[in-house]
């Protein structure tokens, strides 16, 4: 782990790298760290938190996406919760009390069956989502999951909210997501 988030911390402080290139190291790298993942995201709110915005996604083919949005209306349980814990375990997502609502219209979708989720922040407030998810089957996270992921987070906070902050509006989210894609 301590290779991992090393070269991760190097390549965030690499100024010849582009965004899209750091938050790819960064999906992988948590894949890396977090071997029953197999599909990372990268996720902003908007500054009113009514909806997030996928900056990355890399999927268990390593096919990368952006622009998915999702939103508070349709996903309540999981926005309440998120914003109010900073994370969520849960190895059998489809069941979950809070993440069920995910059922139909993503988790079917994209054959998802576990998440693991923390927040990442800029002056102590919610900006995003780290999202590792296992699809296929379903994993047990343990608590070694859960601290590298706390770990890779607190060390990516810095360089999102460095890099993302200022992306809260739809234009300036566009504009970004176009730059990544």
């Amino acid at each position: 782990m301590d290779n991992i988030v090393s070269s991760l911390s190097i390549a965030l402080s690499n100024p010849r790298l582009t965004l899209h290139n750091k938050l790819v190291k960064l999906c992988h790298a948590i894949d890396k760290a977090i071997p029953s993942c197999n599909r990372v995201s990268i996720w902003l709110f908007s500054d009113d938190y009514c909806e997030m915005t996928s900056l990355m996604c890399i999927d268990e083919t390593n096919t990368i996406s952006a622009g998915e949005e999702l939103f508070s209306d349709t996903y309540s349980d999981y926005f309440d919760h998120i914003l109010n814990n900073q994370f969520l375990v849960s190895s059998d997502a489809k069941n979950c009390d809070i993440a069920k609502c995910f059922n139909l219209g993503y988790f079917d979708i994209y054959d998802i069956h576990s998440l693991l989720d923390i927040t990442f922040e800029h002056d102590f407030k919610p900006l995003g989502i780290i999202c590792c998810e296992r699809t296929g089957n379903k994993t047990e996270w343990t608590e070694k999951d859960l601290n590298q992921l706390k770990r890779i987070a607190s060390i990516t906070s810095t360089f999102l909210a460095d890099n993302v902050s200022k992306t809260y509006s739809k234009i300036d989210k566009s504009s970004l997501i176009e730059k990544l894609s």
